[in-house]
């Protein structure tokens, strides 16, 4: 997909013809519209092209999701002197009603393009002439992003219109709450599982979304709505596909560094991944400002505005590698100043020679530290959105909630062997946890802190465990983030609704706001 860099941006809207002046009704000829666009099979490969491209904006993935799923989360905080991007985090929003507040009013916009933009592809591929499996598979692919848009409405703020076409004078959009915003995208992506292929043998076409892609979602959304024996089969699904040689499709790479950097990607554990690219590509930028915002903030390498909890630091102290070393998914995932590795270098300098802090902790999981001299705005890192290890945890977790617990083990266990962890079982620091569903529900939810750490999985992890529900489970997030001391439950569990938007839908806002 990184060759396809988005043929077009799609224009469409609607027209109104009350004045009977023949001027004023003449049309451009130079301007494409919905009654001379959407006719053949071109215009509809263009327009699937196009509807990828959402995902790249700063209200999705190429900025503001990292920053509401890993920071709002008890993985991060920040200390940025800009007052919005501080509430972000510390639960202290108190304007959504300008453009000021970026991370709300532009997830919104954005995450609602990207639906309409589906859209168009569903609606308009029903009358074009051509290639059957053709046309299945981009409407596979558009049903594959709306889910995935919609599913993103329901994490972030927990309600809002279900708007199913494209065309003027439908329906009214149903406004509706977050059980049924997750479960249109889990028919979403039921859709897409019937109408994608599995694999497509054009390098041209890796990054487009697969069977495997929109399984890997629907997993997603069943586990948020505990469907653990849903969930349960779905992962075996998964598991089964296989490739050309009959061997299964995913695997997981020998180096866990590989899952975050330019480096291997679209690799065999890589089940979706958002395609970026460094600098202009035909004129265009296609990278992420993730680097930028959650890098180390040094000498202009990046802004002081994101940064990873110490709890999350001693998290991976916790246990040692077979050989008696420091976990290595630690200096995968975080920079920090190792006095036994005094000479480690991040973006060419040592941590004395960047003058930081001894104590501080930044990121590095999807950072560019060991191959640029400063981080900007357009990181070509591919934003792997599901991959296989998480997958395994999760798989584990349904069958723990399934009282299969003595099953669990093998999923755990693949991924710790990966980075030379001894088997769960084996562990002389995580003992006695035999079949008790509590105890193995608390050691995956380290599991998951160790291996998903800054890949914004965070926040929908704390929301299925409970973690928002009630004062007990509050207060152990507030011994981890001192940001939750200003949590309100049943009100900071979801974002506000940007204010113009009550009106234009109408819609009621979130609760609290």
């Amino acid at each position: 997909m990184k060759h396809i860099l988005f043929i077009l941006t799609i224009i469409s809207g609607f027209f109104f013809t009350a004045c009977s002046d023949s001027f004023l009704d003449k049309s451009n000829p130079n301007e494409m519209t919905t009654t001379n666009y959407w006719k053949t099979a071109a215009d509809l490969q263009n327009g699937i092209d196009a509807a990828y491209r959402p995902l790249r904006f700063n209200g999705s993935y190429g900025r503001w999701l990292h920053i509401l799923y890993v920071q709002r989360s008890d993985e991060g905080y920040s200390t940025s002197p800009n007052a919005y991007f501080q509430s972000y985090s510390n639960f202290l929003v108190k304007s959504y009603n300008d453009y000021n507040a970026e991370a709300i009013f532009y997830t919104w916009l954005d995450t609602y393009k990207g639906i309409f933009w589906a859209n168009q592809v569903i609606d308009n591929s029903k009358n074009i002439s051509m290639d059957e499996d053709l046309k299945k598979r981009i409407q596979g692919e558009a049903y594959f992003l709306r889910g995935l848009h919609f599913f993103n409405v329901a994490e972030v703020f927990g309600r809002g219109p279900l708007t199913l076409t494209s065309f003027a004078g439908g329906d009214n959009p149903v406004n509706a709450e977050q059980p049924q915003i997750l479960e249109q995208a889990r028919k979403d992506f039921d859709q897409a599982i019937l109408l994608l292929p599995v694999s497509y043998p054009d390098l041209k076409d890796i990054g487009r979304v697969t069977q495997g892609a929109a399984r890997g979602m629907r997993i997603k959304v069943l586990m948020q709505e505990r469907n653990w024996a849903d969930a349960e089969a779905e992962c075996r699904m998964l598991f089964a596909l296989k490739n050309a040689s009959g061997q299964p499709l995913y695997s997981l790479v020998p180096n866990y560094k590989d899952n975050f950097t330019q480096v291997n990607e679209n690799n065999s554990e890589s089940i979706f991944e958002v395609q970026f690219a460094p600098g202009l590509q035909n004129g265009q930028e296609v990278g992420c400002n993730r680097a930028k915002f959650m890098g180390i903030s040094a000498d202009g390498l990046s802004w002081a505005d994101a940064f990873p909890r110490m709890s999350l630091f001693k998290e991976f102290q916790l246990e040692n590698t077979l050989s008696n070393q420091p976990d290595p998914r630690l200096k995968a995932t975080l920079a920090y100043y190792d006095a036994a590795n005094s000479t480690e270098l991040f973006y060419g300098k040592t941590w004395n020679q960047l003058n930081l802090d001894h104590n501080m902790v930044y990121w590095k999981k999807y950072t560019n530290y060991d191959t640029q001299t400063i981080e900007d705005y357009d990181s070509g890192i591919n934003f792997r959105l599901i991959r296989l290890a998480d997958i395994y945890l999760l798989y584990a977790e349904a069958l723990n909630e399934l009282g299969r617990t003595s099953e669990a083990y093998a999923y755990i266990d693949k991924v710790r062997r990966r980075v030379g962890m001894p088997d769960l079982e084996n562990s002389t620091v995580f003992t006695n946890i035999g079949n008790d569903h509590d105890k193995m529900k608390a050691q995956i939810m380290h599991e998951r802190s160790c291996e998903m750490a800054g890949e914004s999985t965070r926040w929908f992890d704390l929301e299925r465990w409970g973690m928002f529900d009630n004062a007990t489970n509050v207060s152990w997030l507030k011994n981890r983030d001192a940001d939750f001391n200003n949590f309100v439950i049943g009100i900071n569990n979801r974002f506000p609704i940007p204010y113009r938007e009550i009106s234009l839908v109408p819609i009621t806002q979130n609760p609290g706001y």
